[in-house]
C-alpha cells in the first residue's frame, strides 16, 4: 500500500504500518520538530509542506490513499 500521509506530525502511523509493507510517497507537514524528525527517519521520503500549497497533479495515480488528522 503507498501512501501520502497530510498533517503528519512525528508520522507515529508509518512507524506501525512499516512492518505490514506500506510505503510512504510523502509527507506534508509544517511544524519544525516533526519535520526534522521525518527527515532523520525518513530521508527518501520528501515533505512537502503546507497542504494548501501542494501542487497535486504529480501525485494522481501514484498512491493508494491519503492519511491525515488535522488537527495532528
Amino acid at each position: 500500500m503507498r501512501y501520502i500521509s497530510i498533517f503528519s506530525g512525528i508520522e507515529a502511523a508509518s512507524v506501525a504500518w512499516e512492518s505490514l509493507g506500506w510505503e510512504p510517497v510523502a509527507f506534508a507537514e509544517i511544524e519544525p520538530f516533526p519535520c526534522e524528525l521525518l527527515k532523520q527517519r525518513f530521508p527518501g521520503v520528501p515533505n512537502l509542506g503546507d497542504v494548501t500549497k501542494i501542487d497535486w497533479s504529480e501525485y494522481r495515480g501514484a498512491v493508494d490513499i491519503i492519511v491525515g488528522g488535522s488537527p495532528c
